[in-house]
């Protein structure tokens, strides 16, 4: 070997390095395949397509003022999606063009009690099983059992997985969003299902105010 020569690799090394460096590259692009899958959300859908999905997550406008039925829904559960915990939220959503516009209607739910009866039951095999509800409880990371008559007496604040909504359009670029908790399913199995909500007091403040029901996952604690 001449002194213009350097050193040579062994061949073995030479092996192993190439395998490393494919591995290396497949998994940054194995990677970046599944970054733009989630980061890539769909176009926001309109108020009439969003009324006839079927699927969770999924929104139905309703009225708060008067007692009575306001949401009766019968929907198919998929599994959840990667970023979703297996909670299932009953919830109500609002939606202003600034966050500061959520403020008040917000506190105004909280305040109003809006008390109302809350039923999920399973569908599956032609028989109707009602589903346990849960509200949050008092204490952080602890749940209070609803009873067997769905009733709730209020809202409270929470989230759901935003990722699932952005992926089917239910999320609107440049608006703000504002969710309440009526109440939760612990891992309910994923199959067809009926929800009804019913009101069970008059609430004229409310008139007009612009809300949606709100089917959708958690999202997993980070």
């Amino acid at each position: 070997m001449s002194s213009q020569e350097g050193p040579v690799m062994p061949r073995f090394t030479v092996k192993r390095f190439c395998r490393f460096a494919l591995a290396a590259a497949v998994t940054g692009l194995a990677a970046c395949g599944a970054a733009s899958e989630q980061a890539t959300p769909s176009p926001a859908i309109s108020q009439e397509a969003a009324a006839l999905r079927t699927v969770v997550p999924l929104t139905r406008p309703v009225a708060l003022d008067k007692a009575g039925t306001v949401a009766d829904v019968e929907f198919d559960l998929p599994p959840p999606g990667p970023g979703a915990s297996s909670l299932l939220k009953v919830a109500i959503r609002l939606q202003a063009n600034e966050g500061a516009a959520l403020r008040a209607p917000s506190d105004r739910l909280v305040d109003e009690g809006l008390a109302a009866r809350v039923n999920l039951r399973n569908l599956a095999n032609g028989e109707s099983t009602q589903i346990p509800l849960y509200r949050i409880g008092p204490a952080p990371g602890t749940d209070v059992p609803i009873g067997a008559d769905g009733r709730v007496a209020g809202v409270t604040w929470s989230g759901v997985d935003e990722s699932m909504l952005r992926r089917v359009g239910l999320i609107q670029q440049g608006m703000f969003y504002k969710v309440l908790l009526l109440a939760e399913a612990h891992r309910p199995a994923p199959g067809h299902y009926r929800l009804t909500l019913e009101l069970l007091e008059d609430h004229p403040r409310l008139k007009g105010q612009s809300v949606e029901l709100l089917l959708a996952y958690a999202s997993k604690a980070k």
